[in-house]
């Protein structure tokens, strides 16, 4: 029988954990994404959710997660074995609350290359800590626009 798929986009919230492999156990990697949910109409209007999905990977998958995605990357994952848990805790004025994850095992990780308005800026190229400018290589030309170049007479 076949696992039921899964693949969505988001936002790693919180630093990811990772074990190295240990007795008979394999590496592990997990990781909090965050997901933008679909539009809910609220007392204040229209609001957008945050769902946190709790991500694993296993074996050689972990250590390349481990290696690769930090706090802040927005990553694309397919999975399998979409695992709900609740569990009980405290909200702030310290009274009961139960809370609930979705558990995924990845099957594999990307970085995203959405749209991301927050990191888009201005910068030249190549940067100035480019390996191509530290090895001694000049920095690229720019072309020029004649009609501004031609001195006025």
């Amino acid at each position: 029988m076949d696992d039921m798929q899964i693949s969505f986009t988001g936002r790693i919230a919180y630093d990811p954990k990772f074990w190295p492999a240990g007795d008979d156990k394999p590496p592990m990697w997990s990781a909090l994404i965050e997901v933008a949910g679909p539009p809910t109409q609220g007392r204040n209007g229209t609001y957008v959710p945050t769902r946190r999905i709790e991500v694993i990977a296993y074996g050689l998958d972990a250590i390349r997660a481990s290696e690769s995605y930090h706090v802040g990357h927005v990553i694309t994952v397919q999975g399998r074995d979409l695992i709900a848990r609740a569990y009980e805790s405290k909200d702030r004025h310290n009274r009961p609350i139960v809370r609930g994850v979705v558990q995924v095992v990845a099957k594999t990780l990307a970085m995203s290359t959405r749209y991301d308005p927050v990191r888009q800026q201005v910068g030249t190229w190549p940067p100035a800590s480019s390996p191509r400018l530290a090895q001694g290589a000049a920095t690229p030309a720019t072309e020029e626009d004649p009609a501004q170049s031609v001195p006025a007479g």
